[in-house]
Formats: C-alpha cells, structure tokens, sequence
C-alpha cells in the first residue's frame, strides 16, 4: 500500500481561524493581543519627541543670542582697536618730539659747559648734568607711552581687555563664553537623546511587529506539499501550537508492503524489489529501507492512512521508489495513498537463491549416500524415505498462493523437482525458505 507521512501545518499564535480550505493559505486572527507595551513606548517616543523640539528650539535661541553678543563684542573691540590706535599714534608723535626736544637740550647742555670751562657762562655742572638726566627721562617716559599703547593695541586684536574702563567688554566675554558653554551642553544632551530616540524607535518597531504577528498569521502551504485534510474548521478557537491542517510532502511518499518472517528471511535493508499497480504504465523499481516488527497507533496517526493489519509472524516492509519512479507519486492527487500496490522480488535473486539451495541438498546427498554405504542396516530405510523430499519440496513452493495486496511475494515458475535423501527432508523442515509465489 502506498503511504506518506504527514506534516502538521500549526499555528504559531492563538486566536480565531479566519479562512480555512484554501489552495495555499490559512489566516489566523487574534483581535485580544495585549499591546499595552507598544502603547507605553509610543507615549515613551512622543515624550521625547517633545523634549526634542523644545532643546533645539534653546539651541536656536542661544546661537542667536551668542551672535548677536559676538557681533556687540566684535563692535566694541573695533571701536577699542580705534580709540588705542589713535592714542598710539599720539604717544609716538610725542615720543618723536621729546627726542627732538632732548637733541637740543643736549647739545645746549654741551655747549654751556665748554663755557663754564672757559668762564663765560655761569653755573655748575650738577646743574648741566641734571638737565641732561631730565631729557633721558622725558624720552624714556614717552618710550614707554608708546610701548604701552601697543601691547594695549595688541592685547584688544586678541580679545584681552584689560582695565576698570574695559570692563563692559570682560562682561560681555564673559557672557558669551558662559552662553557657548550652555549651548554646548544643550548639544550633548540632544546627542543622548537622538540616541535615546533611535532605540526607542527600534523599540516601537520591533514591538509593533510583534503585535501584528499575534494579531494575525497567514500561514502559506509550501510549493512542495499539499493540504491533505484540514483539522480546525473556520471560526474555532484555537491556541498557539494547535494543528490547523494536515499536509502531504509527496517527495517522502513510500511503499509498505507485509511479508511473512519466513519470507522476510530473504530481504534486507537495500534489497531491490518491483513495484506494480493499476494504472501505473510500467512496473516501478524499489529499495527497501526498514522492517519494522509492528507499529502503534500513535504511529499510525503519523502517516497519511493506517498501516494495515500484521498477523502472527508478520514484518512491515518500507520500500521507496528510485528515480524517477519516485516522480509517480508526485503526478498524482496526494501522492496516491491508500493505493493498494503488488511487491516482488527480481526474478535473478530468486533464481540464484533456488540454485544455492539445489547445490546446498546436493552436497548433503552425497554426505548421506556415503554416511549410508558405511551403515548398511541403515540404508533399507534411508532407500524408504528417497521419494518423499520431492513431495515436500513440491509442497513448499506452493506455501503463500492465497496471498492479496501487499502480503504478496512473487517468485519464478516452479522448478522440477530435485531428488534428494533423508538429509534434504530435514533440511526442508528446518529451513522453508524458499519464497511464496503470489
């Protein structure tokens, strides 16, 4: 019989089936999903969608603000920059006529007092040499002048005021400064929040997906396989987990056939046999892959119809097509299962085994002919008994002809049979080997 295992379609969420009987999909839908998580990250989101705004709008604010402070600063050096220059250009117009001034005052020194030397001019030395140490002064007094306006000049291009006077300016930099430093503050923590966003987001993402997969669930039956019965009807209640519908993956469909224990002495694992039945154009090519003793009916709840019934001493036989026998079961409706099929074995197997067997019951006549030329009060009753194996070998050949479906076995037409001693009715009693012929 031809058979296939099952594959349960199950529903991964609980809730109402929707639409059920479809070609390729059922959907499930569950309108009581707890979405209270998605609802608080939303309110979460929002929140700090808000707090967003507000930040950049101080950001906005405090740029100005420190613009128009740079722009009154900027102003302010200018004006400072002017003034400094000018009182620089003043104190170098004075040092220049304190140096011109002090030439003359020199050389008048020098002059008065060559006269004093020679009596002329009145006056005492302390007195020309104390002049000339109050010129040396005035011109290192407007020296500096000089100098200090032009460090003054120096210090306002670069921002530095310094002075009771200039204090305006040192609050205004200092305002500006501290504005810089709360914008910058303001920038990291929307930097934090941007990235506090970004996972709330995913967050809001991930969540909502979840929502919706409990909400509803398509379930798609694969290109490969085929809806074989459904189980929940439309509008039943069902709970994650739940088989929906059973399908079928043709590809795994197989043969399973019941042979007698004496006939399963002659198959094993990978044995090759022939498969038949109505309406398949040729005769299909099988391996066996197990034998199994027995099956439950939890088993049997695993495959697309039950195992047929085993009798006393009785094996399951699986058998797969080969390719591309095997696509048989793919051209038909679900696989073709319940199909009642013939199993046989190659006719070379049988023939080989039959003629083991003969040349087996030669060997042995010829032990008992010699065992019987040694013992002749023997030999009267092993003369007795010379026609009866071929009875029972005769007989065995026939063992099975009343054997249907997937019980039966074929085996080759019957041979003559062969003429043997006591040795081969023992052997026919402790090995019935030979295979039923269906």
């Amino acid at each position: 019989m031809i058979n296939a295992p099952l594959v349960p379609l199950t529903t991964p969420i609980s809730g109402k089936v929707a639409s059920l009987g479809s070609a390729d999909q059922i959907t499930v839908e569950n309108d009581r999903v707890d979405n209270s998580t998605l609802i608080g990250l939303k309110v979460q989101l929002v929140a700090l969608h808000d707090e967003l705004a507000q930040k950049n709008g101080i950001v906005a604010d405090y740029a100005q603000r420190i613009k128009d402070f740079e722009n009154d600063l900027a102003g302010q050096q200018a004006a400072l920059l002017a003034r400094s220059n000018a009182d620089l250009k003043a104190a170098e117009a004075a040092l220049e006529m304190v140096t011109y001034s002090s030439r003359i005052a020199k050389a008048e020194a020098a002059r008065k007092l060559k006269l004093m030397a020679r009596g002329i001019a009145a006056g005492t030395q302390d007195e020309v040499a104390d002049t000339v140490r109050l010129e040396d002064a005035k011109l290192e007094a407007a020296g500096l002048s000089v100098a200090k306006l032009k460090a003054e000049v120096d210090f306002a291009r670069q921002g530095i005021y310094v002075g009771a006077d200039l204090q305006s300016l040192q609050n205004l930099q200092q305002e500006i400064r501290t504005r810089k430093a709360d914008l910058l503050q303001i920038k990291m923590q929307i930097a934090t929040m941007r990235s506090k966003e970004a996972e709330l987001s995913s967050l809001v993402v991930t969540e909502g997906e979840r929502v919706q997969r409990l909400a509803r669930a398509e379930l798609h039956i694969p290109q490969t396989s085929q809806l074989y019965k459904p189980v929940a009807a439309s509008g039943r209640e069902v709970t994650a987990g739940d088989t929906l519908a059973e399908m079928l993956d043709c590809r795994d469909a197989f043969v399973v056939a019941i042979f007698s224990e004496r006939q399963a002495q002659a198959l094993a694992v990978g044995s090759k046999v022939q498969v038949r039945a109505d309406g398949w154009a040729r005769v299909a090519d099988g391996t066996i892959t197990r034998l199994v003793p027995r099956t439950t009916d939890r088993v049997d709840l695993d495959y697309a119809v039950p195992f047929p019934p085993t009798e006393r001493r009785e094996l399951y036989v699986y058998i797969r097509l080969t390719e591309p026998d095997q696509a048989v079961f793919r051209d038909n409706q679900f696989c073709s299962v319940g199909t009642w099929v013939d199993v046989t074995m190659p006719e070379q197997w049988l023939q080989k085994t039959q003629e083991y067997i003969r040349e087996a019951s030669t060997s042995l006549i010829g032990i008992a002919q010699a065992s019987a030329a040694q013992w002749p009060a023997a030999e009267t009753e092993l003369n007795g008994l010379e026609q009866r194996p071929a009875v029972r070998l005769g007989a065995a050949k026939g063992i099975g002809r009343g054997m249907k479906g997937p019980r039966d076995i074929s085996a080759p037409e019957e041979r003559p049979a062969v003429q043997s001693s006591r040795a081969v009715d023992l052997l026919n009693e402790r090995m019935a080997i030979l295979p039923a012929k269906s």
